[in-house]
């Protein structure tokens, strides 16, 4: 999803709304220029960890930690970014190379688990307001260098 707008989100709120979904954890990662760690716990249910791309990849590299264990409840946020920069950060997890895909293919118009729960995470942030969630959602504004694999302005 690209967002339009910064947006504020009540973390308390939305670990409560969350709650009521039956999603006990979740694993925010907001990437963005900067050279620290943050972590911040919210209510058991929210780890929010802000930190720069440098150290996310680095993250994503750890021997101890298994991509495959959090990913599942992991949301990523990377801030001021289009889909060559995603592919980049994650063009190796855990040592071994990977290609994102933009999805598509025949099974495109079903609804799979993964966005089943994404869709949850958007609605729980946005306390339910579908409005809200429409208002936010850059989807018909965005230009094609932020989501084009190989894109010129020429």
């Amino acid at each position: 999803m690209f967002v339009k707008e910064y947006l504020e989100i009540d973390l308390n709120k939305m670990s409560s709304n969350l709650q009521h979904l039956n999603v006990n954890r979740l694993n925010i990662f907001c990437v963005e220029e900067k050279e620290d760690i943050n972590k911040t716990y919210i209510n058991n249910t929210i780890l929010l960890v802000e930190l720069g791309k440098k150290e996310f990849i680095e993250l994503l590299n750890q021997p101890k930690d298994k991509f495959i264990d959090y990913n599942k409840e992991s949301l990523y946020i990377i801030r001021n970014s289009n889909y060559i920069n995603i592919k980049q950060l994650f063009n190796k997890i855990n040592d071994c190379q990977v290609n994102i895909g933009r999805g598509g293919g025949q099974k495109n118009h079903i609804i799979c688990p993964l966005e089943v729960r994404f869709f949850s995470y958007i609605m729980a942030m946005f306390n339910f307001n579908y409005e809200g969630v429409c208002h936010f959602n850059n989807f018909s504004n965005i230009t094609k260098d932020r989501y084009l694999p190989f894109y010129s302005n020429k």
